[in-house]
């Protein structure tokens, strides 16, 4: 197996590993450092969207998961061969390295899922990554996404891309009105100052 097809189909599989264990070190690190519960989706009952999100990753996660093992993969959700596999492995690792410096970025204010209220160690976040962008986790998100289409151009990459856009969106907007009701005036300063995605 050539070099290339080695990347093409470990690659993913390596970044998904990283991902993985950066996601558990921080939440753990967090929690025993800082006394921050950072999973607030899970203390509260879940959204229709943030069930969808969750079920769509899933299922991209093990496809992506499933390739090296799993030889007719491809065939069964019809991916074609990519004219630019290794560019777009590269803009998933763009994509996973915006992730984890967003996530350093946030500090103690970093949660997954919207909090119920406002808790102590939260704080409106707009230096670093966060002056660029106000979601630029989402944004790393979407191009860790897109560079899967890349690598992986499909019906099923295509369509979980598309899908967690549009449900990311509707998660945003649940987001702002939380912050809009926690930071007020500053949130609205903010929010003219950065723009929503870049």
């Amino acid at each position: 197996m050539p070099n290339t097809q080695l990347l093409i189909n470990y690659g993913p599989l390596f970044l998904l590993a990283l991902a993985g264990l950066w996601g558990v070190a921080r939440v753990v690190y967090l929690a025993r450092s800082e006394q921050v519960k950072v999973l607030s989706v899970f203390a509260r009952k879940k959204t229709g969207t943030e069930i969808s999100l969750a079920l769509i990753a899933l299922l991209q996660n093990a496809y992506l998961l499933a390739r090296p093992f799993v030889a007719d993969v491809d065939g069964w959700v019809f991916t074609q061969p990519s004219p630019l596999p290794i560019f777009g492995l590269i803009v998933m690792g763009l994509g996973l390295g915006l992730m984890i410096i967003s996530q350093l970025d946030m500090g103690k204010a970093w949660r997954i899922g919207v909090p119920q209220t406002p808790e102590a160690s939260q704080s409106l976040i707009t230096s670093g990554v966060y002056a660029y962008s106000r979601n630029p986790i989402y944004v790393g998100v979407m191009m860790f996404l897109v560079g899967t289409t890349i690598l992986l151009p499909g019906p099923l990459t295509v369509a979980t891309t598309v899908a967690t856009f549009m449900l990311v969106q509707k998660i945003i907007l649940q987001e702002e009105a939380f912050m809009q009701s926690a930071f007020g005036d500053q949130f609205r300063a903010y929010c003219q100052r950065v723009h929503r995605w870049v």
